[in-house]
């Protein structure tokens, strides 16, 4: 019987099937879960790496600069303008969470000492560290924000740790904001809040103002010659119409 089944070429071919199958499906099985464990275990790695080369990277260029900067508000309060965007190679990369609430320091006079401190978080000799633009102006509801900027105010020459008088534009909450050069091309913008609380009237004020005083009084032009610098107008109208709208204005255009 065995030679009759044999000589049958189809059962023979059916033999050698059943006898061979078992042996396809488990090389082949071998062999799929062979080779993705191969390219990850090669892969996996390589992209750790690039992860940790690329916050290493990012810790190394931004470990210096300051994590805020105190304004100091004689005599009577500090406050702190938060690291809120970095600009770098032509964008604009958003620091600190914007639904956090900012809690506005005090300012009492129209003219205003006032000092910018840069804290940091480690030691740092960061010796490069220069203001580009000081930006004032109330939060307030308008049409449109090119009228929010034409009666805020944009200031020149700020210096680091140096008092100077600040001539503030208004009174109520306004905003002040920060941008500073770091020494490898990149821009930091450091945003707060501050409530005017100005008791006098602004020109009998300026009439009292010594004019043999050492400390100067920084000139100021519209806010609104911003608008050409186009990264430094976008981060301003996002932070800015940002708190506007928490205060309960509509969202400004």
């Amino acid at each position: 019987m065995i030679k009759i089944f044999c000589n049958d070429k189809r059962n023979l071919f059916l033999i050698m099937l059943y006898i061979i199958t078992p042996f396809f499906i488990l090389l082949t099985g071998f062999g799929i879960s062979a080779i993705p464990e191969a390219l990850g275990s090669d892969s996996r790695p390589d992209t750790d790496n690039n992860r940790s080369e690329s916050i290493s990277n990012r810790n190394s260029i931004y470990s210096s600069i300051p994590s805020n900067i105190s304004v100091t508000i004689e005599p009577k309060d500090t406050g702190t303008l938060y690291l809120s965007a970095i600009i770098s190679n032509g964008e604009i990369n958003f620091t600190r969470n914007l639904d956090d609430e900012l809690f506005p320091f005090q300012v009492v006079n129209w003219y205003q000492l006032t000092k910018f401190t840069p804290n940091f978080e480690n030691l740092s000799n960061f010796d490069n560290l220069n203001i580009s633009s000081l930006i004032v102006g109330q939060l307030q509801d308008f049409d449109e924000f090119a009228d929010l900027l034409e009666q805020a105010r944009v200031y020149s020459d700020v210096s680091f740790n140096e008092t100077f008088i600040l001539e503030v534009p208004n009174k109520d909450v306004s905003f002040m904001l920060l941008q500073v050069n770091f020494s490898n091309g990149d821009k930091g913008i450091y945003y707060g809040l501050y409530d005017g609380n100005q008791q006098t009237e602004k020109s009998e004020t300026q009439l009292r103002l010594n004019p043999e005083s050492s400390l100067k009084i920084l000139d100021s032009i519209s806010a609104d010659e911003i608008q050409p610098s186009e990264l430094l107008y976008n981060v301003t109208h996002t932070l800015v119409c940002n708190d506007i709208y928490k205060l309960g204005y509509e969202q400004c255009k």
